[in-house]
């Protein structure tokens, strides 16, 4: 049996969730402990209502003693063979026991952890989805024996000082507790339960969720924390050096890491006596340590370089790191933002390409009633927005645009680098709102960011993609834009399965489906063809397109602005007579009725790229009951129903042409039936406002 321990202190708003998450696990021979430790908000009656649903659930009533006193309780009264440890703000993966138990039986461990993932709390509704993202169809199981897992926790190699994400024995508890009446009890606690464990394993699959929300106390200075945190890890080194001595350079290494996070959280010119001789410790520790670090190749490299630089000046080190700290801080006296578009994306008339204006004025309606908005962006974006929504907001246009052609020169693609470095350097050092919402975001502003830094500012991003994976600067590219995202406060991700390393993200759908707009069209008469819509750029494989439907009788449209106008007549050329080729500037009403008269919408992309991709057209595909036909990994990769093929072969008349009665038919049915659940669920206008507001609100 599982003892799963969770401490509950003033948890009203999530315990039940997180509950829920424990109770649906495949492995049932567990047992719950709630530990209330004292709470005042009602905490200790829903445990207690809870605990009538299932008899696995036990609660413990405790005064006020800290998480380590509920968590020493817990482990006490615990009956199982393993424990674990769950925060009662988070969530675990429905088969977080079953994979960790059959982890630690097959490797023979005495402590097993798993992967995490950052999530926001409007997350954790739908757990399936959550934990599913991030996993691979062959996780990764490493297994270290004797002190070698030790040394994996004080290296910081894949494991942490914290007591959720793993089961242990419960015989290792016996010489192990947490000290209480003192903060950051982990660091004190954790490394001593490693080294009574003979053999340690940890599998690569995030079965954790590790919810971030403003409530969290990462957000709040931690001054009264520190000293535990700097007095734990004094003592975990003198203890390392004393009993286990082969263990000494990776404990020096974890030390210097603590003396890092507690001086970037620390004003450097602080006046507070106690305060500053803490510092002074730090840093006389930093300097005993960094020669040990500098030398041990096993170290991390990022220690190792601070060690290294320390040498220059840790001071200077020191003010680097708390002007980072408080650019992570959110301001609480929010209410202005400022929504940034930096790319200003035109044809040669001068009109916006893409759905940027379309974007800009949805988010406009949907946040002034919260927060005071004002609006930067190039004049092809601003010239597109309803005079309506212009009217009471302060507009700024930025100098640049990007024209888009079909082949431009080396020189005019580094000129559109600058120009978007130049719009965001703008609106970064410019405006003055509280909140700086880029909701038209690719590669670089992640390298501005990364370059640059976000001058202080507090940056939402709204993202359409999860990563770069494909292509011969990927993993540059990658690593780029991970390094900036550690500059963002917030991303908000437009699809369900996307997941980010370094920065907390919400997924919110990029359209909504405003049924005042959409019904009208959703009405039209279907006239047996399929539409690719869109601003026609490389990206899509519209010649493999054209060829597969040249084999067919089924009738496609492809209508939009090319780039490439050599290429419009080149497709021409291959089409056959079923095939109809526009070149044309669409307004909204003509692109809403030849979608909605469409059986089909065809999005034409690479599936390497847009499996991790969201597109307008398939959302408003959803909104028109038009059936989305796109590759299987790219409606797989966006969790949308449609009709998906493995290659432009398979596209043929029987996949397409449906006679009332047959196969077909019923498919369509079924799809369409999805989408009007998908239409009042994940796309309502009430559900995507709520969470768009909640945040930018900080």
């Amino acid at each position: 049996m599982v003892s799963v321990i969770v401490p509950v202190y003033q948890a009203v708003k999530t315990i039940e969730t997180c509950v829920e998450s424990i109770l649906a696990q495949t492995e049932k021979d567990l047992e719950l402990i709630l530990v209330d430790d004292g709470s005042t908000d009602g905490s200790g009656e829903v445990c207690e209502r809870l605990a009538r649903t299932d008899r696995r659930i036990r609660i413990l009533h405790e005064k006020n003693g800290g998480a380590a006193s509920a968590r020493n309780k817990g482990k006490a009264a615990s009956k199982g063979e393993w424990i674990t440890f769950v925060d009662s703000d988070d969530v675990i993966a429905p088969d977080y026991l079953e994979k960790l138990l059959k982890t630690a039986n097959d490797t023979g461990s005495d402590i097993t952890a798993c992967a995490y993932i950052r999530c926001m709390r409007e997350e954790t509704g739908d757990r399936e989805s959550l934990f599913e993202a991030g996993r691979s169809k062959k996780p990764r199981i490493e297994v270290y024996q004797g002190l070698m897992g030790t040394k994996a926790l004080l290296y910081q190699k894949g494991f942490i000082s914290a007591p959720w994400g793993m089961i242990s024995r419960r015989s290792l508890w016996d010489k192990v507790s947490f000290p209480e009446g003192t903060a950051a009890e982990d660091m004190g606690t954790i490394y001593r339960l490693f080294l009574e464990a003979s053999c340690i394993s940890r599998t690569d699959e995030p079965l954790y969720g590790y919810v971030q929300s403003a409530d969290n106390t990462v957000y709040s200075t931690s001054s009264k924390r520190n000293p535990d945190y700097y007095r734990h890890s004094r003592s975990m080194l003198s203890y390392i050096k004393k009993n286990e001595p082969e263990c000494l350079k990776a404990a020096a290494s974890r030390h210097l890491s603590t003396c890092f996070q507690i001086l970037s959280e620390t004003s450097p010119d602080v006046k507070d006596s106690g305060t500053k001789r803490l510092t002074e410790r730090i840093y006389s520790d930093i300097r005993a340590v960094r020669s040990v670090v500098i030398k041990d190749q096993e170290a991390r490299t990022r220690n190792r370089a601070a060690a290294a630089m320390s040498y220059i000046s840790i001071k200077a080190i020191h003010r680097a790191l708390y002007k980072r700290y408080l650019r992570s801080i959110p301001k609480r006296e929010s209410g202005s933002v400022a929504l940034a578009e930096y790319q200003g994306r035109r044809d040669e008339t001068g009109r916006a390409v893409g759905h940027a204006p379309k974007v800009l004025a949805e988010y406009c309606t949907m946040t002034e009633g919260e927060h005071q908005i004002s609006i930067y962006a190039p004049p092809c974006i601003i010239r597109e927005i309803p005079e309506e929504i212009r009217r009471d907001k302060r507009i700024v246009a930025l100098s640049h645009e990007i024209l888009m052609k079909g082949h431009p020169s080396v020189k005019d693609r580094i000129l559109n680098k600058f120009r978007m470095f130049a719009n965001i350097h703008h609106v970064l050092h410019h405006s003055d709102a509280d909140v700086l919402w880029f909701f038209n975001v690719e590669f670089y502003l992640f390298l501005y960011l990364a370059l640059f830094g976000n001058a202080g500012r507090r940056i939402v991003v709204t993202l359409f993609l999860d990563g770069y994976h494909t292509g011969v600067l990927a993993g540059l590219k990658q690593r780029i834009f991970e390094a900036g995202q550690r500059r963002v406060y917030k991303c908000i991700s437009t699809g369900p399965s996307f997941r980010f390393k370094n920065m907390p993200s919400v997924f919110i759908p990029d359209y909504v489906c405003d049924d005042s707009r959409y019904s009208t069209f959703r009405g039209n008469a279907k006239e047996g063809y399929a539409v690719c819509l869109g601003t026609m750029d490389h990206g899509k494989q519209l010649e493999e397109l054209v060829e597969a439907f040249c084999h067919m009788s089924y009738r496609l449209v492809i209508a939009g602005r090319f780039y490439d106008k050599a290429r419009v007549e080149s497709l021409r050329q291959r089409a056959t007579e079923n095939i109809e080729i526009r070149d044309e500037y669409l307004t909204e009403d003509e692109y809403l009725k030849l979608l909605s008269g469409a059986v089909y919408a065809v999005l034409p992309y690479n599936e390497g790229k847009y499996s991790s991709q969201t597109s307008g057209v398939m959302q408003e595909a959803i909104f028109t009951d038009t059936v989305v036909m796109t590759h299987k990994d790219i409606l797989k990769g966006n969790m949308v129903p449609g009709v998906g093929y493995g290659d432009y072969g398979d596209i043929t008349d029987s996949l397409l042409e449906a006679v009332p009665g047959d196969a077909n038919d019923q498919r369509n049915r079924g799809i369409l039936e999805e989408y009007g659940r998908l239409r009042k669920g994940i796309y309502s206008r009430d559900n995507i406002v709520s969470k768009i507001n909640n945040s930018l609100s900080v």
